[in-house]
Order: C-alpha cells, then sequence, then structure tokens
C-alpha cells in the first residue's frame, strides 16, 4: 500500500463531514491507476478542461456544502457535464482566497463555476500538482454517482493548485471520479 500523503487539518476537518466521512482513502501509486481514469487522473493540469475534453461537453459546478474561515473557503461540490446533468466527478476543496487576486475571489465565492474555468478564463498561470492517487468504494458515493455496472470502485487523485509565478499554493482538491 503506498503511504497517505498529508492532508491540511481544513481539508481533513471537511472530509469527516461529507459524503467520505468513515471512509477509508485507499492510496495507490500513479502507474496503477488504470485506464481511462489514468488519462483523467495523471497529468498536471485542471480536472476542469480534462473532464471537458473527455466528455465533450461543458463542465458545470453543484456546491453540496460550504464554509468560510477567513481566507480559507471550504467546499464540497460535485461537477456536471452540462448537456446531459450527468455527474463527472465529486471534490473536495480548500481554497486559499488570499493566493488569489482580489478580482478573482467574489467569482470563486458565487459558487456556480469550476474553479478550473475561472483560473484559464483568467489566465492566471497555474500548474496541478497531484500529490497521490486513491481509490474509495463507490458505495461511500452512492448519493452522488448513479449505480454503475461493475463500477466497484471510484479512483480519485489529492492535488494542489500552485501558482506558476510565486508557487503559492491556491487550492489543495481532492478529486474523485464516477465508477
Amino acid at each position: 500500500m503506498t503511504p497517505a500523503p498529508h492532508l491540511p487539518a481544513e481539508l481533513d476537518n471537511i472530509l469527516s463531514r461529507s459524503h467520505l466521512a468513515g471512509t477509508s482513502l485507499e492510496w495507490l501509486p500513479d502507474e496503477a491507476v488504470p485506464h481511462p481514469y489514468h488519462q483523467l487522473l495523471v497529468h498536471d493540469h485542471d480536472m476542469t478542461s480534462e473532464l471537458q475534453r473527455f466528455h465533450a461537453d461543458a463542465i458545470t459546478l453543484e456546491v453540496i456544502h460550504s464554509e468560510q474561515n477567513d481566507n480559507r473557503y471550504l467546499r464540497e461540490v460535485t461537477l456536471h457535464a452540462a448537456d446531459c446533468r450527468s455527474p463527472v466527478e465529486y471534490g473536495l476543496i480548500e481554497i486559499l482566497l488570499d493566493h488569489f487576486p482580489a478580482e478573482l475571489r467574489p467569482k470563486i465565492l458565487a459558487g456556480d463555476t469550476p474553479l478550473g474555468a475561472i483560473l484559464n478564463a483568467s489566465g492566471l498561470a497555474y500548474h496541478s500538482h497531484p500529490q497521490g492517487f486513491l481509490t474509495v468504494p463507490a458505495e461511500a458515493l452512492k448519493e452522488v454517482f448513479p449505480k454503475s455496472p461493475g463500477g466497484e470502485i471510484c479512483y480519485g487523485r489529492y492535488n494542489h493548485l500552485i501558482r506558476s509565478d510565486d508557487k503559492a499554493c491556491l487550492a489543495r482538491i481532492i478529486e474523485i471520479l464516477p465508477p
């Protein structure tokens, strides 16, 4: 078993109150992530763009729960393929608002656009820095993802979004794909 990356207390706290509460995250090396999950998870760019390409559809955001503690904005979300409204990702995210330009903060807090789409539209240079890859039982997310034949496991990653100019961490995200 691959050792777990360190989750910050804020992300661990929202995890304990999320759909994944009480569920063990099983960590695995990137080479153990199977196709097609590998192409969707093992890269250094944002998930919104990857999901948009893969599904050939715009990606929308639904916020399940959010809270703000000073400059930390935490939220539990699902991303959906716009045309079919099908959930294509479940996520827990800690957004470090003070690392964003002031004009982007209201857009982030509005909760109606995926963070990757906001970043890409803004032109702010950043990259993804995956910290680890994981699996969870599909049963843990049965309220989020519809039942899929043969889909007993969901694959995901723990990722940091890093500003390219000053290397500041913009967000820490657990991103999980449907089975």
